[in-house]
C-alpha cells in the first residue's frame, strides 16, 4: 500500500499566502488554497476530493505542485503542451497534396447545384 501524499510542513508565511488565496477571485488559486489547507490539517486525498467534488488526481497534482513550488503553485501555469505532435509526420507530402487538392474529373462530373 502506499504512503498517503501531504505537503511538507507550511512555514508562517507559507501558511499565510494559502490563507490569503482562500479569498482570491480567481477559482484556480481559491481550489488549490483549499486542497492544500487540507493536506496541512492531515486529511487524505480521497477524502479532499470528496470534499471539493474534485478528482483525486486534482488534489494530487496541487500536492506535488506545492511541494516542488512552493507557493508558487498557487499561480495557474500555462495550458499549452510541453510537446506538439506532428501528426502528420509519417504522411507522404505528395499523398497529402492529393487530399487536399481535389481531382479535376470529379468536379466536372458533378451535376451543377441550380444556383
Amino acid at each position: 500500500m502506499r504512503q498517503p501524499l501531504f505537503i511538507h510542513s507550511l512555514t508562517e508565511v507559507e501558511r499565510q499566502q494559502i490563507e490569503a488565496g482562500l479569498r482570491s477571485s480567481d477559482a484556480f488559486v481559491m481550489r488549490r488554497s483549499q486542497i492544500l489547507l487540507a493536506s496541512a490539517r492531515g486529511e487524505r486525498v480521497p477524502n479532499i476530493a470528496s470534499a471539493l467534488s474534485c478528482d483525486e488526481q486534482t488534489v494530487r497534482n496541487a500536492i506535488h505542485a506545492f511541494n516542488q513550488k512552493g507557493p508558487d503553485a498557487l499561480q495557474a501555469g500555462s495550458r499549452r503542451p510541453h510537446r506538439l505532435r506532428t501528426a502528420l509526420a509519417e504522411v507522404d507530402a505528395e499523398t497529402f497534396k492529393a487530399l487536399l487538392h481535389p481531382v479535376h474529373g470529379i468536379l466536372a462530373s458533378r451535376p451543377a447545384s441550380g444556383r
